[in-house]
Parts: structure tokens; C-alpha cells; sequence
């Protein structure tokens, strides 16, 4: 998995920027998924299962929450997702 940061997007309206985030694309970008690492209070903001991220290096794609696993006193959370379909976009840079 690559660490990257991104946004989430509902629609067109970001929710989350500069989230840090692991990208596992199995050497393609048909299958891939990662997770997400947020503080608590943050992961609120995340109520539904299908959203967007957008990469720092330009790709996008959607992604659905599959599990949210609390971690370090459940202070932090990381959600887990799989992509949706094709991570499409350039990689100019990925960190």
C-alpha cells in the first residue's frame, strides 16, 4: 500500500482535504481499495458507504466504506474501502 493524501468528495462537495490515506492498487487501477486514517470527530462527517476521493497526484475514483475499525483508545479510526470501477486520473506524484 502507498501512503498518499486526498480529498472526499460527496457530489461535488468536499468533506475531507489533506486526508492521509493508503492506496493498495495491485498493480492495476481496476481493483484496488485502501483506507483512510481520521481522528474521531472527523469520521462523523462520513454517515453514508459510496463516496469520491481525489489524490494529491490527480486520480479519482469512488469508493465504498466497507468497515470502520477503531484503533489507539478509539481516538482514531481507519475506514477501510474498496474502489468503485476505474482509478482514473494522472500520477504525477504519488506522495
Amino acid at each position: 500500500m502507498d501512503l498518499t493524501h486526498g480529498s472526499v468528495l460527496l457530489g461535488d462537495r468536499e468533506l475531507l482535504a489533506d486526508v492521509p490515506m493508503y492506496i493498495n492498487t495491485g498493480g492495476n487501477y481496476v481493483r484496488w481499495g485502501g483506507c483512510l486514517h481520521l481522528n474521531k470527530q472527523i469520521s462523523e462527517l462520513l454517515n453514508g458507504s459510496d463516496y469520491s476521493i481525489r489524490l494529491r497526484d490527480g486520480r479519482l475514483g469512488d469508493i465504498r466504506i466497507r468497515k470502520v475499525v477503531n484503533t489507539n483508545g478509539a481516538l482514531h479510526v481507519e475506514i477501510l474501502f474498496e474502489g468503485l470501477g476505474e482509478l482514473a486520473g494522472s500520477q504525477q506524484n504519488s506522495a
